[in-house]
Formats: C-alpha cells, structure tokens, sequence
C-alpha cells in the first residue's frame, strides 16, 4: 500500500495530534484497533501518527496510506495546504 510521510513542525503527543487534526482536517477517528487510533480522510486515505521511541524528541510525524498513489497524491496536497493555512504549521514531506 503506498504511504506518504509527512513531518510537521510542532511536537505533540499523539493523543493532542488525534485532537487537533481531527477537528482541522474534520476527520473522524478510526478505532477498530484501540492501540493504533488513526484518522479517516477524504476518498479513504487514512492518516496513522507515528509515536517516538525511547524517549526520542521528535517532531509529529504523519503516515498517510492508501491503495492507490493518485488518491493518495490528490489528499495529501490537500491536507498540506489545510495544515499550513489553519494552523501555521511547516511541513516537509517524505516519500
């Protein structure tokens, strides 16, 4: 399944990030896995948050999923942009 990586300037723990997103992008939570929450987007792509590891001091980190890479393409501009405009945050993307 194709996966593009967002990195976002801001720090914050994944129950914050459920919390701002949700409401900025008006996405709702998907919690069939409890220890995995992630968001629903647009056309289906998901957005999954990565945790940091050991204790690591690292920007939030945004993993959106789809099976198929022009969706993916199409919502992920979309969520940049909104991210930007709506909250000032600066992103830079991986993969």
């Amino acid at each position: 399944m194709p996966t593009a990586t967002i990195v976002t300037s801001v720090y914050l723990s994944k129950a914050e990030a459920l919390d701002v997103l949700s409401q900025s992008l008006d996405a709702p939570w998907i919690t069939d896995d409890p220890s995995d929450v992630t968001l629903a987007l647009a056309e289906g792509v998901r957005i999954s948050i990565e945790v940091p590891k050991f204790g690591e001091d690292l920007p939030l980190t945004l993993d959106c999923h789809h099976d198929q890479g022009d969706v993916l393409e199409r919502v992920i501009a979309q969520v940049m942009n909104t991210l930007e405009e709506s909250l000032g945050w600066q992103l830079h993307r991986i993969g």
